[in-house]
């Protein structure tokens, strides 16, 4: 069985990181046959199942002491300028019997392991003015490396390939594209949805928002949707939100989203409950009346795949790689219209039926398993094609 080194994110500032590799690992585990074993570099204690279960290997590291990280830096700045060939990483990986290091940072063009890099979007060519100078420096600087060192290039969406060819055309031959599946928990693996409603106070029927409230994510439009509707005299829906509320990037985004929702009227219409536990979360995705999705940019939504794993409505910005997701029951909007998105509230509330939701679950969950297998396929193809190429 082919070893394939994972480091995965495990932060409350990328949950999104983290479930990817959720969603991979069980994809993977429910291959018959599989030919690939995962290994976690560095602990998986506090990681979530299948992941906690499985094998490890330390994180490759110097040695030990003032010499080990001099000289760890030195073999690192020769390996950048010179030799390129993964230093003592690719050498302690390979002594591991890792045959690839996934999704993770180049190593170099000559590394004795090959690396398949993971790029999830090109947001920053796209909304450059979210970000820090520094950061826009550190986002091309990995393109660039990843262009000349990495042995594959792995994409969520095609969407997500062609910004990158258009930038390095050169690297098409060696470009994949993973479109990740995302695993629904059964509804009697959850929590019981009628005190998770009452733990939230939701006594009515609601729309969710289940995105961190980053800029890009465009929570504002939503706001705006609501101030139309309460404007139409019969009162604005519920609103749930959840994932966290910190954008690094901008930090004053969600205490003037707040003071604008309190100026209007509409605090307690647009609820935001921060990080909760995601079998909580699950319920309020399978309740809700429908899922909001406004993103201004996605590399490919994690929430439209949930979406689509439960058989939910789902009001969707029109970007490009959200059709390229195609959920069933999807409905575009316009990212920057709010009338556009307060105009679907309206109407998939009153043509909310809860038998058609029941259909529409039961379908999805029996489409789930095939789907999920396409997945963890397509990810193993692409891991016997790098290997094949490059062996160590």
């Amino acid at each position: 069985m082919i070893r394939v080194a994972w480091s995965v994110p495990n932060t409350p500032g990328w949950i999104g990181g983290l479930n990817y590799f959720v969603n991979l690992g069980m994809a993977l585990m429910q291959l018959p046959s599989r030919r690939i074993q995962p290994v976690l570099l560095g602990s998986a204690a506090g990681l979530p199942e299948p992941l906690a279960g499985f094998p490890t290997v330390p994180h490759p590291a110097p040695g030990p002491g003032v010499l080990g990280r001099l000289t760890a830096r030195l073999w690192r700045e020769l390996d950048a300028r010179l030799l390129h060939d993964g230093h003592y990483v690719a050498h302690q990986l390979r002594r591991q019997g890792i045959r690839l290091l996934s999704h993770d940072a180049v190593l170099g063009r000559r590394s004795p392991v090959p690396a398949a890099c993971w790029l999830p979007d090109f947001q920053h060519h796209h909304l450059p003015h979210l970000f820090t100078p520094e950061d826009l420096r550190t986002r091309l600087a990995t393109e660039a490396a990843v262009a000349a060192h990495a042995q594959a290039i792995i994409f969520s969406s095609e969407d997500a390939r062609q910004d990158y060819l258009q930038h390095h055309p050169h690297t098409a031959p060696k470009t994949h594209v993973l479109r990740f599946v995302a695993h629904a928990p059964p509804a009697e693996t959850l929590p019981d949805a009628a005190g998770v409603l009452a733990r939230y106070d939701i006594r009515e029927p609601f729309f969710h928002v289940p995105n961190q409230l980053w800029t890009h994510k465009n929570h504002a439009v939503v706001a705006e949707a609501l101030t139309l509707l309460a404007g139409e005299g019969r009162g604005a829906p519920l609103v749930v939100s959840t994932g966290s509320v910190q954008d690094y990037r901008n930090p004053e985004f969600f205490p003037a989203l707040k003071a604008r929702l309190q100026a209007a009227g509409l605090a307690e219409r647009f609820r935001f409950l921060g990080l909760i536990p995601y079998p909580e979360v699950a319920v309020l995705m399978r309740e809700a009346v429908a899922l909001i999705n406004p993103s201004l940019f996605e590399g490919w939504s994690t929430t439209v795949e949930e979406a689509k794993s439960l058989g939910k409505r789902l009001l969707l910005s029109n970007l490009t790689v959200h059709r390229e997701q195609a959920p069933d029951r999807g409905v575009f909007f316009d990212p920057h219209a709010p009338a556009e998105l307060a105009a679907l509230m309206r109407q998939t509330l009153e043509a909310y039926s809860p038998q058609e939701e029941a259909r529409a679950q039961q379908a999805a969950a029996a489409a789930l398993p095939e789907r999920m297998r396409q997945y963890a396929l397509t990810y193993e193809d692409i891991v016997l094609r790098v290997t094949a190429a490059h062996p160590c």
